[in-house]
């Protein structure tokens, strides 16, 4: 499933397109809404993104400004530009910075559904190329020079990094994490691993370091290791150009900021596992080390604990954030009470299978089919009898009006609202109040 971002300041025009692609049902995506190109840039910060349909007009920063950043954060992604204007500065400038199409909004709605499915069309024939590079390179050996393994285990198993660092025998080696700057790591293990014979196993740890660095930004780098030969280890480092760009008031660092854009870069590594590997990985990120460094093994050993205990959980393909108190669930129920909770709270609010996915640390596209799998009914269904269970509540409220009602439910507009209650009872609102 590709995830599209629509962006306009005219919020009918987003809610729109919005709509339109949702029930068309040539496409399978995740659709995002930004009624700016600040709220866009937030969605970018967090979410990868596969395409960017976005007006080329807009308060404060242009379409134009505001692809230079995504494209920053997910240079696959396809930008298409909206515009009332046809205007020869625009247009030269969409072409000279790639723009996958620029469409005048009068031309109607069937352009910008063919402008999407071939910029998908492209993703699908890279993605394609990708795998086949990946597997080729699943062939080569690559080992890494024997000292640098022998000091990353050590650092693993608990020595402490500034003896190592000062060792003559490491003293000609580059370490490419600086431990006095901002750094994390991430510890990885595949589900079901120990069932593999020790010949596989091998192929398949190494098989998922080249899949995380096809996907690591040149942003991040760092080292990586195996651990106790069975869980996969990265030491990494972003860059001080990503380290301002997560910079905020009083030259305090967004580290949550910076742990989201990770979160969405593992989604994309977990995805590739399952469908070029077969397998399922799960993740644990740290918070920043440059304080813990020398906690490093207690934490990695917090971390494949973690993992473990959501393993035996029958939760897969699970994203942790180690700089968070996250309450452990004892069952699979819990998970699924969790997650209606979080729905039932958040009515009006961001109910993206993202932002689910974020509140409960699993990848998105496993958490729609490990709820599926657990309750028999998709997510969203869930998510829309919810709505209307409480939208037919407020409405036997006679002093509740149906636009107040629409706005507690989450819906941008009313008319939005009685589209959806149209189609899930039939009637429209008014109607169906005036029966009651």
């Amino acid at each position: 499933m590709y995830r599209l971002l629509i962006v306009d300041d005219e919020p009918a025009i987003v809610n729109g397109l919005a709509l339109l692609f949702q029930e068309k049902a040539d496409f399978e995506l995740e659709v995002c809404k930004a009624y700016s190109a600040r709220e866009a840039l937030e969605i970018a910060r967090k979410t990868k993104l596969d395409v960017v349909v976005s007006d080329i007009r807009m308060p404060q920063k242009s379409g134009l400004q505001l692809m230079d950043d995504i494209v920053y954060y997910w240079p696959s992604c396809r930008i298409i530009l909206l515009t009332g204007y046809s205007e020869f500065d625009y247009v030269y400038e969409a072409m000279r910075k790639n723009v996958e199409n620029y469409i005048l909004k009068t031309e109607g709605i069937e352009p910008i559904f063919q402008a999407v499915k071939r910029a998908i069309d492209k993703l699908e024939q890279e993605n394609h190329h990708s795998m086949l590079e990946e597997k080729a390179l699943m062939h080569a050996q690559f080992a890494e020079p024997l000292l640098k393994k022998e000091m990353l285990e050590a650092l693993l198993l608990g020595e402490p990094v500034t003896s190592l660092l000062t060792n003559a025998r490491y003293a000609e080696m580059e370490f490419r994490v600086k431990i006095e700057q901002p750094a994390f790591f991430i510890a990885g293990q595949i589900n079901r691993l120990e069932e593999q014979s020790p010949s596989h196993k091998s192929k398949l740890l190494h098989a998922v370091q080249q899949i995380f660095d096809t996907h690591l930004p040149v942003s991040i780098h760092g080292e990586q290791a195996i651990y106790d030969a069975n869980t996969l280890v990265w030491l990494l480092q972003p860059d001080h150009e990503l380290i301002a760009r997560f910079t905020v008031e009083e030259h305090e660092v967004d580290w949550q900021g910076i742990v989201g854009y990770m979160k969405s870069i593992l989604e994309a590594v977990q995805n590739d596992c399952e469908e070029n590997l077969n397998i399922s990985v799960s993740f644990a990120l740290s918070g920043n080390l440059v304080k813990e460094w020398e906690h490093l093994h207690e934490q990695v050993e917090a971390a494949r604990t973690s993992i473990l205990k959501r393993f035996q959980l029958g939760q897969e393909m699970v994203v942790l954030d180690l700089g968070m108190k996250a309450e452990m669930m004892s069952s699979q129920m819990l998970l699924i009470e969790q997650i209606h909770h979080y729905i039932q709270n958040h009515l009006s609010g961001d109910l993206s299978l993202t932002a689910i996915a974020a509140e409960v640390h699993f990848n998105p596209s496993y958490l729609s089919r490990y709820y599926k799998q657990i309750t028999g009914r998709n997510l969203m269904e869930y998510i829309q009898s919810t709505k209307l269970e409480l939208a037919i509540a407020m409405m036997a409220n006679p002093q509740m009006k149906l636009n107040e009602i629409a706005s507690k439910l989450g819906f941008d507009s009313p008319s939005y609202f009685t589209t959806f209650f149209k189609k899930m009872t039939g009637t429209s609102p008014q109607e169906f109040r005036n029966l009651q």
